[in-house]
């Protein structure tokens, strides 16, 4: 036993010296090192909905991956990102990059997200940072806020919110632009009543229908979706509108669209086998003359 013990002490002891050598500049890196190796790279994963979270406003769906904010990969914790998401002026608003059935897409929030989320694993980190690495990105002030409504047929109308000084100035031209033929149809009937009663009760009413249109034109593009019953689908942040149908196409393969951008989606339909008429069954050979 104590030859054993003799034997053991000296390399302890030469391990213990040589890192008492060792520079404590190299010391901390080679520490560095090993932590961020032991450290996974992982993502947060969305396990399930909260009672009234974010995250259904959102359409975000379960299993869904947070991967970057703001074009830049996230790998910290739930409670992190909620302060983050909290921080910065009140206007401001949060670029999400997700990741969804093997395809990117990106939405715009800001605040706590809600709902319950965990640990992506080690080998779907690994496939998805690989990929965000080849991921264009642009400029955060490049993308806009885009909602898609889709009916049973999967249909999708996509459109953009940003505020139109079109929509203001000259709102029977942005109605013929997004293709509102019932709204068209009444202004240019309230526009007709008015002129043909008073000049000046056609000012008031342009006027009116301006001021309306300023602050009410996001509410009618989707209230007008909602007429032809289509519900909100989901909603993007893209740098246009072929990029918006480009990643609703990813999301959903088979959607088509109004006013498509996109190759439209179609249905492979397999051919019916031919099926053998009696008469074509060829004859068997006797085996015995």
């Amino acid at each position: 036993m104590q030859d054993l013990d003799n034997k053991e002490s000296p390399i302890n002891t030469d391990n213990s010296q040589d890192l008492e050598m060792m520079p404590s500049e190299n010391f901390n890196e080679m520490r560095e090192s090993n932590s961020e190796d032991s450290q996974l790279q992982t993502f947060l994963k969305l396990k399930e909905h909260g009672n009234s979270s974010r995250t259904r406003a959102l359409r975000l769906k379960e299993n869904d991956i947070v991967v970057a904010i703001d074009g830049v990969s996230y790998h910290d914790t739930i409670d992190n990102m909620v302060d983050l998401l909290s921080s910065g002026e009140e206007g401001d608003m949060w670029l999400l990059t997700i990741w969804r059935n093997g395809k990117f897409f990106e939405i715009f929030t800001r605040g706590p997200l809600g709902g319950i989320f965990e640990f992506t694993r080690p080998e779907e980190s690994q496939m998805i940072t690989d990929l965000f690495q080849k991921r264009e990105m642009g400029q955060k002030d490049e993308y806009r806020i885009f909602e898609a409504l889709r009916d049973v047929t999967r249909v999708v109308d996509v459109y953009d919110t940003s505020h139109s000084q079109v929509a203001v100035i000259l709102p029977p031209v942005w109605l013929l632009q997004q293709k509102m033929w019932e709204p068209l149809l009444a202004i240019l009937c309230v526009y007709l009543i008015t002129f043909s009663v008073n000049i000046f009760l056609f000012i008031l009413a342009a006027v009116l229908v301006g001021l309306y249109f300023r602050k009410g034109q996001v509410t009618l593009r989707r209230s007008y979706g909602m007429f032809q019953d289509r519900q909100v689908w989901a909603i993007l942040a893209a740098r246009s509108d072929l990029e918006a149908q480009e990643m609703c196409r990813n999301i959903d393969e088979k959607v088509n669209f109004v006013n498509a951008l996109v190759k439209p989606y179609r249905k492979e339909v397999s051919k019916p086998r031919k099926k053998k008429k009696s008469g074509n069954v060829p004859k068997a050979i006797t085996q015995y003359t």
